[in-house]
């Protein structure tokens, strides 16, 4: 994907904001935390950084709408009067629009308060769109660096620019300079300022010249009383309070542990596993690994061919970096012959799609089993002791499918490297905890018949829960969907996983690609 397309000439600087889908935008959008708080006050720069919040927003379910609108926005390149369109229905229909009466946490005092009208929606979709912009420009810049080490400061120039905007117009210093760690547009509410990135030979053809240095009284500030807070903060002078930061240079892993580490006081226990888990240190190695092999197609994922190409791209890398298909699954039918036969070779050609070293461990404990039609198999022994208990051999493939022969063998790997499955389960705790710490209601899940908790992902057999509050199915539908595709049924395939879950799969291409068992 392309970055940011920016419309403008030397002599006239004012620039589209994006009109493409530039995939850095979009990382670091995805890569963000939710955070509920009452006054955008209440949460510091670096968590409006690094996680999604709405003030006035005190349900998880409200914020996670407005959220997956301002996605698509970034993801389709839609416009304002979409995004409000798509929205304002859903926030009317929840009660999060107009004045409502809403008791401050702070304070305990209650009072009426503005939830949801244009000119908020407006605001956000302002704002978290030009702060993901310039995190993708960020980017962009320090991977183009070498080539292109020159940023412009560039304002819109009309009577509504601010005054030192202004001043800063045409500003042109080293990407390096510290001035870009607190001068990189957005400036404040609604600055309509961005950045123009110039090569030697840009310089030269339209006769620029770099500043001697950045526009005097860059670094002066002025104290802002947080009234919220209490504290006294220097801010920038000409820089609104919470944006004197490069939000390209925000580390998003770091963020996530201390948002999650200041509730781990008053959290549940499995929360509080969740939250001290690595899984995010996980999910951003793999997060590497996807954006390799997304661009190693040349595809977009909505074009034809695009998921063959991942797959085959990914299996490769396993096979030549991990040592795929180089060790031999030790697996024995139940009985001999026949389709319990045709079953254990079914196993064991799924776990060659697997890391030499995993396959090597599921060695350790013997695994035998057999074919069971899936109308029969109830009564066949693959019950979810197997889950919690490695000496427990029973497995059963249910249908001739070879997707369900890799979703079966990656249910022993899970007994086997119960590590593995606590990433996976520590990543479902967090996806269906509310923010004061409670668990999502369990749901009738449809089509299957089971029980679930509401969740963010692809297809609801990723969030089936067994007795004991195991949602045993994650890890095994994930690998399941990354390694083939599921024809005629109603789940999701790989590209969907890429477009609407891409942490899913950075969690499945971390561990594939990086853990080895102790």
């Amino acid at each position: 994907m392309t970055g940011p397309t920016e419309t403008m000439t030397m002599a006239d600087p004012a620039p589209v904001i994006m009109d493409v889908p530039p995939e850095e935008a979009i990382e670091f959008f995805r890569a963000k935390g939710i955070h509920v708080g009452y006054d955008w006050r209440d949460t510091s720069a670096a968590q409006h950084a690094r996680s999604f919040t709405v003030a006035k927003v005190a349900r998880l379910d409200i914020l996670t709408d407005i959220r997956a609108a301002m996605d698509r926005v970034l993801a389709e390149g839609a416009t304002f009067e979409s995004f409000q369109d798509e929205l304002e229905p859903i926030l009317r229909a929840k009660g999060w629009w107009g004045r409502k009466t809403m008791t401050d946490p702070a304070t305990g005092k209650t009072r009426v308060v503005r939830m949801g009208s244009p000119r908020r929606l407006r605001t956000i979709f302002d704002t978290n769109l030009r702060m993901a912009t310039a995190a993708g420009k960020w980017a962009q810049i320090t991977r183009l660096a070498d080539r292109r080490p020159w940023i412009r400061y560039i304002a819109t120039l009309d009577d509504r620019t601010r005054p030192l905007h202004r001043v800063w117009h045409g500003t042109i210093l080293r990407w390096d300079h510290p001035f870009w760690q607190t001068h990189f547009p957005p400036c404040g509410w609604h600055c309509r300022c961005t950045v123009q990135t110039l090569s030697d030979a840009d310089l030269e053809r339209f006769g620029l010249t770099p500043s001697p240095g950045p526009p005097e009284g860059w670094n002066r500030t002025r104290p802002w009383l947080n009234r919220r807070t209490g504290e006294t903060e220097e801010v920038p002078v000409g820089i609104d309070p919470g944006f004197a930061h490069n939000p390209g240079t925000v580390d998003p892993v770091a963020g996530a542990r201390d948002i999650l580490k200041d509730r781990l006081a008053k959290a549940p226990p499995a929360l509080a596993r969740a939250a001290t888990s690595d899984v995010t240190e996980w999910i951003a190695r793999g997060r590497e690994r996807r954006k390799q092999l997304v661009d190693a197609t040349g595809l977009a994922p909505d074009q034809t061919g695009f998921t063959d190409r991942l797959r085959g791209l990914a299996a490769r890398g396993l096979t030549t970096g991990r040592g795929a298909g180089t060790v031999a699954a030790s697996v024995t039918p139940l009985r001999a012959g026949g389709q319990d036969r045709a079953a254990a070779d079914a196993i064991h050609a799924a776990a060659q799609r697997f890391p030499a070293s995993w396959v090597a461990r599921a060695n350790t404990v013997p695994l035998g089993g057999s074919y069971a039609p899936a109308a029969t198999r109830g009564p066949v022994p693959i019950g979810r002791d197997r889950l919690t208990k490695a000496d427990n051999r029973a497995w059963a493939i249910t249908s001739r499918d070879p997707s369900n022969a890799t979703h079966e063998y990656a249910h022993h790997l899970q007994a086997v490297m119960p590590g593995i499955d606590r990433l996976f389960q520590d990543l479902h705790i967090r996806r269906t905890t509310r923010p004061g710490g409670d668990r999502e209601p369990l749901i009738l899940l449809d089509p299957y018949r089971a029980t679930g908790r509401r969740d963010q992902y692809v297809d609801e057999y990723f969030g089936r829960e067994y007795p004991g509050g195991h949602a045993a199915e994650v890890m095994t539908r994930a690998f399941q969907i990354l390694f083939h595709r599921l024809p005629g049924r109603r789940g999701a395939d790989l590209d969907k996983l890429v477009r609407d879950d891409p942490e899913m799969l950075d969690l499945v291409l971390g561990l594939l690609f990086h853990y080895d068992p102790a």
